[in-house]
């Protein structure tokens, strides 16, 4: 409550006085369009959040009032048109901004692309594409659904293959899915995975609902405006991986869904927005324009390849009264708050993954 309070008082404050860009700008070090992104698309938010990460959900109808929030305020763009207006003068008149959604989960194209297609809004879907027509579900998720129930935590081993594996007991599901996510590459998050489930299976309705789109509906939506862009092969962070897995991922994304939607595709988001300059050299071989993070971090050598967004989900935008708030909204979009909450990382290849990526 005291925090929310805060978030507003300083969002009026910011906003009223019209200063907020101006430190978003100073924040960042640069000042560019937004580029707003989401994950899943739900009915219900609070009966979803029970099952799935809470901050990777976004109500339908509170999606509708930042849709509407951010038309009324920005000109809405598709990406292919609001990329080269990146580290360019700023023009005059209505400023521009671009919205894109994470993932490929069905729910997108059951409740996001009717509503962006009524109010005529483009948008952008980052698929993974190892996931199209595929029973396969993400890791993140997977990891969450089996991480809730802690049942399996005793039979994961301290390492796998050299990889020491965290101690989980005493973190939330989240916390501990996102410290696997972050700390471990695929092929051991796979063994951690296949290990917990040996103990105690997921299935059900749970399974199904985390499933990808199929190339039917990214087919239809891209007949209809919806740009469709790479979200790696495997939705895999990229610094985690050694460079040919890195490379493969990229360009492999790449090339299946120019195949796929016999056309060429020009934009990448990484996953959970993770980058390093190792990630960046795959994503320009591999033939991309654009690549997408969630940090400030610019690289000076590829700026093109590391152009920020600002992810929301269903909170992020409350004010005290618990409800939708415009200034909360425009500080986090224009960066007025990332001198709190800033990127700090150097975003070169570290290390220890260089000496693995040795011996791997």
């Amino acid at each position: 409550m005291i925090r929310s309070w805060a978030k507003q008082q300083s969002a009026d404050l910011l906003c009223g006085t019209g200063i907020h860009k101006l430190v978003g700008s100073l924040a960042r070090g640069h000042r560019n369009p937004p580029v707003i992104g989401y994950h899943r698309v739900v009915e219900d938010f609070a009966l979803s959040a029970e099952s799935y990460i809470p901050s990777m959900l976004i109500g339908i109808r509170m999606l509708e009032q930042h849709l509407d929030w951010l038309a009324r305020n920005y000109r809405l763009l598709a990406l292919s048109e609001i990329a080269p207006l990146f580290d360019r003068p700023a023009e005059s008149g209505m400023p521009p901004a671009a919205v894109t959604f994470d993932d490929g989960y069905p729910d997108f194209y059951e409740l996001a692309f009717p509503l962006l297609q009524r109010k005529g809004i483009p948008a952008t879907l980052f698929v993974v594409t190892d996931f199209i027509d595929s029973p396969r579900i993400h890791s993140h998720d997977a990891l969450y659904l089996l991480l809730k129930r802690r049942v399996a935590l005793s039979a994961i081993p301290t390492t796998i293959d050299g990889y020491p594996i965290p101690n989980l007991l005493t973190l939330p599901p989240f916390e501990a899915t996102r410290l696997l996510i972050e700390s471990l590459p695929l092929r051991i998050l796979s063994r951690v995975i296949e290990i917990m489930n040996l103990e105690d299976p997921v299935a059900g309705e749970a399974l199904n609902a985390s499933r990808s789109v199929t190339w039917e509906m990214i087919n239809q939506m891209k007949r209809a405006g919806i740009t469709i862009g790479s979200h790696t092969e495997n939705h895999i962070l990229l610094p985690n991986e050694s460079a040919q897995v890195a490379a493969n991922e990229a360009a492999g994304s790449r090339t299946t869904l120019a195949a796929g939607l016999k056309d060429q595709v020009h934009h990448i988001a990484y996953p959970s927005g993770a980058w390093d300059d190792v990630s960046l050299q795959a994503s320009q071989a591999a033939g991309y324009r654009y690549g997408f993070t969630t940090c400030a971090h610019r690289s000076t050598e590829l700026p093109s390849l590391t152009i920020p967004r600002t992810l929301l989900w269903e909170r992020s935008c409350l004010g005290r009264d618990g409800k939708f708030s415009g200034s909360v909204m425009s500080c986090l979009i224009e960066g007025a708050f990332d001198f709190v909450g800033g990127c700090r990382k150097s975003h070169r290849r570290n290390e220890t993954t260089v000496a693995r990526e040795a011996v791997a």
